[in-house]
């Protein structure tokens, strides 16, 4: 079963200018963004949302994130932030990844391995869970986008998805 932490999901207010399409890459985004500083009135940006709601979207998630093969051979475990854009009308795009770091391993195992092959290794699952992440993402269905005074502005977001063997 793959944990899907949804602890990081910031809701941030930050529009997008360019209309770049989504890419599936794992390096980070690096768009210049125009910052929405809205009013003190509640009813002034309202954050998009996943259709059906955070339930939804851990669920979909959930469904979807596949724990790598190799992964399980060394019982690596980890976690990874992905950055996207939603943008107006509500489809997912600008997808990137941050902060792949391995919470833990099968020491025997990778004990075995030169420290040369450790360190491949380690970076190899880390791109592993990025690629993975970012696939998923790449087929989530459309957002309802976020308003800003009643218009659909483009959101940027983090959300961090953990990585659990599932044998365990």
């Amino acid at each position: 079963m793959i944990t899907v932490l949804l602890a990081t999901m910031a809701m941030g207010a930050a529009a997008q200018n360019a209309d770049n399409g989504f890419s599936g890459n794992v390096s980070q985004s690096k768009n210049d963004t125009t910052e929405v500083k809205p009013n003190n009135s509640p009813e002034a940006m309202a954050a998009p949302q996943f259709p059906g709601g955070q339930e939804a979207l851990t669920k979909f998630l959930k469904k979807n994130v596949k724990y790598p093969d190799l992964a399980e051979q060394y019982d690596v475990e980890g976690s990874v932030i992905m950055h996207f854009t939603v943008d107006e009308d509500g489809s997912i795009k600008d997808i990137s990844a941050s902060d792949c770091k391995l919470d833990r391993f099968n020491t025997t195992r990778f004990s075995q391995e030169t420290e040369v092959r450790q360190k491949e290794l380690k970076k190899q699952f880390a791109m592993l869970f990025a690629k993975e992440a970012a696939r998923v993402f790449r087929k989530m269905p459309k957002w309802k986008p976020a308003t800003f005074n009643g218009k659909t502005v483009s959101t940027k977001h983090s959300l961090s998805i953990r990585f659990i063997n599932p044998s365990k």
